[in-house]
């Protein structure tokens, strides 16, 4: 796989780091640096890159044209629609035999869309969402969610290992099942940390330490990610989770739609959709997701972004 071109579209906050580890493992990896990098530290990060052996693309369809794979790592599936089907994106311009590795949280019924189209230009996709946030994507230990034909996994693991932590790359079943799983398992991340925040709130709010009231229910029946690792790591040290309001919003959108298109009652994911907008209409949709447990912090009158700080 070292001797293939990638194409690397995507060099946001998780797609830099993941391309950065492409790079450092010795792929031959293209960059599109027809597009000017937002900030300082990104232009300083794609030079590094390139002064590592990355190659530098000055358009769109030169790129595609020289790829045997594409990585993306892109906001939506609205972009990802964007560079397949634009005319100097993937599906006029690629040679038959390549083939996409989408790394982007999309709507699966989408994917299965370009699945098809692709196809019939000899072209693969696997959807592949990743969870870990940045700093798995920077210690290449992410969790990869897999969809697609198995024998392109099979094909393609090596990359994916590459990427993320190879004890933690699963194939999951057809085109759009990874998707699937992500956006469910996106929802179920969201939906616990609103329903802890608002759990440890009411206990601050009786006299009990946030910080003990976490630590408790990490050992108990009502145990989850955010009592055991993002509240005690995170909010009561009052820092950010540096992953957007609206990114969150979009897939717990994409998981109330499947389960829509599925005739199954979302009562869950509803709420937590309605959650997830109230700080966006108040702060913004790029504002951190950690503004939700703000929010009961606020409604219930206790301290627990600062709850490290008071010790």
């Amino acid at each position: 796989m070292k001797e293939k071109v990638i194409g690397f579209f995507g060099l946001g906050n998780m797609g830099m780091p993941i391309c950065q580890g492409m790079v450092k493992c010795g792929y031959k990896v293209i960059l599109p640096c027809f597009r000017p990098a937002r900030t300082k530290e990104r232009e300083d990060a794609i030079n590094g890159m390139i002064e590592q052996g990355a190659q530098a693309a000055t358009s769109q369809k030169e790129m595609i044209e020289q790829c045997d794979i594409f990585m993306l790592s892109l906001p939506k599936s609205q972009q990802v629609e964007e560079l397949v089907l634009a005319e100097d994106g993937i599906l006029k311009n690629a040679k038959p035999g390549t083939a996409i590795i989408d790394m982007t949280s999309a709507d699966a019924a989408s994917t299965r869309m370009l699945a098809g189209l692709l196809e019939e230009k000899n072209i693969d996709i696997l959807d592949c969402p990743v969870s870990g946030g940045v700093g798995g994507a920077a210690a290449q230990t992410l969790t990869i969610m897999v969809g697609g034909k198995k024998e392109v996994f099979e094909k393609y693991k090596e990359i994916l290992d590459t990427a993320g932590d190879p004890n933690k790359v699963f194939y999951i079943g057809p085109s759009g099942s990874g998707d699937m799983i992500k956006c469910a398992n996106n929802f179920l991340s969201a939906c616990c940390a609103a329903a802890s925040a608002e759990a440890i709130s009411v206990c601050a709010k009786a006299g009990i330490d946030p910080r003990v009231a976490a630590d408790i229910i990490g050992k108990s029946g009502g145990t989850n990610h955010a009592v055991t690792t993002k509240f005690p790591n995170l909010l009561f040290k009052g820092k950010q989770f540096n992953f957007a309001l609206n990114l969150m919003e979009k897939d717990i959108g994409l998981f109330n739609k499947a389960a829509k298109e599925a005739n199954v009652p979302a009562f869950f994911g509803n709420t937590t959709a309605q959650i997830w907008k109230i700080p966006m209409a108040e702060l913004g949709e790029t504002a951190d997701w950690m503004e939700v447990p703000r929010l009961y912090e606020k409604w219930a009158d206790v301290n627990l972004s600062g709850a490290d700080a008071e010790a």
